[in-house]
């Protein structure tokens, strides 16, 4: 057990208590509030030591929990383990908390039999009793969320394909196609993690949807501008998009000025371009914002299109005012003019979500 970890279960037992100085009370109760799953990790700790103070032997098993905690393995909630069989990490804590439990039980049931020996009858027996019943069963229900970590954690998605902010006030775009009889919605990447969406707008001819994230989000001042006028035949371009899990970067060029079937809102792009990739930016070499791929065209072999970004901004502009609390505050200051290609990719990858759709009827 490292220091940090050892200063957070004594920070835990001094909070129970109601002696954690303020500083650190502060700074415990201000990660409970922004994570969630420390905030409940934490609770279940905390909610041992209660019931163990209710049945009022804490002090006398403190010295055995410490020398359980010695021979747990270090409890840091941020370390990761994989399942066997499971394609994805998951938090070490519920697996800790559960080796933990275990630990417990042994050292209350050992110290109730040793008591029961000169106290047999004793009311403060009955109680222990009971303490060791109910870790039994959270050291039972913790083993049981380990087991069905990967089912009911994060479903897989029926569909996923890529979305961009086009607002700091968290409005995305993605195709229409892709969110398409959606249940639900969730956007994703590294820098804000997985928050929930919904659909304020669709412009189903033009395979455009705009999204809102629902929960409380902000981000920086977006570094990009979307571009009102179209780009030209030949300028160079790149995208990045989820073909896979991991954001995926394209380059290639405006190979003409129409798309699929001389379609006047799209491009057609020598871009490579794979399921997953609709809905992601496509960028010039300046850092504009010059259109969006809307898919392939498959019986057209390395064919794919993009829907040109004066539409997408006119999509944008028609977003229902009275379904939202505030309107979209567009990117009005391009950053990215002038950098590297690698250093434009670094901006805006931040900025670019893999959209995953949920639909129970599938």
């Amino acid at each position: 057990m490292t220091n940090d970890e050892k200063k957070l279960l004594d920070d835990l037992h001094a909070y129970a208590d109601g002696s954690l100085a303020e500083p650190e009370r502060l700074a415990l109760e201000e990660q409970m509030r922004t994570d969630h799953e420390f905030r409940r990790q934490a609770g279940q700790y905390l909610q041992l030591i209660d019931t163990l103070r209710k049945a009022g032997e804490r002090n006398r098993l403190k010295s055995f929990l410490d020398l359980a905690h010695t021979d747990v393995a270090p409890l840091a909630h941020k370390r990761t383990f994989t399942l066997p069989g499971a394609n994805r990490n998951v938090k070490l804590w519920p697996a800790i908390a559960a080796a933990a439990s275990v630990v417990v039980v042994s050292i209350v049931g050992t110290f109730i039999m040793t008591q029961s020996v000169k106290e047999k009858q004793s009311q403060e027996f009955r109680a222990l009793g009971r303490v060791v019943e109910q870790i039994r069963k959270s050291q039972k229900a913790i083993m049981e969320d380990i087991a069905d970590v990967k089912k009911t954690e994060i479903p897989s998605a029926n569909y996923a394909g890529t979305g961009f902010l086009v607002s700091s006030n968290g409005f995305l775009v993605t195709s229409s196609h892709v969110v398409r009889g959606a249940d639900s919605v969730f956007v994703e990447n590294k820098k804000f993690g997985r928050l929930k969406a919904e659909v304020v707008t669709a412009d189903v001819t033009n395979d455009i949807a705009v999204l809102k994230i629902i929960e409380p989000f902000r981000a920086p001042t977006l570094p990009f501008t979307i571009r009102k006028t179209e780009a030209d035949l030949g300028e160079q371009i790149f995208t990045l998009g989820f073909p896979r899990e991991d954001i995926v970067y394209g380059e290639g060029s405006i190979s003409a000025a129409t798309g699929y079937k001389q379609n006047a809102s799209s491009y057609q792009v020598a871009v490579p371009v794979n399921p997953g990739n609709s809905g992601g930016p496509l960028l010039n070499h300046q850092g504009e914002v010059v259109g969006m791929i809307s898919g392939i065209q498959t019986e057209t072999i390395a064919a794919a299109f993009a829907v040109k970004s004066p539409v997408i901004l006119d999509a944008i502009n028609l977003v229902p005012l009275d379904s939202i609390k505030k309107a979209p505050t567009l990117p009005f200051q391009n950053k990215m003019k002038g950098l590297s290609r690698v250093q434009q990719i670094k901006k805006m990858q931040d900025y670019v979500f893999v959209v995953r759709v949920y639909n129970q009827s599938k």
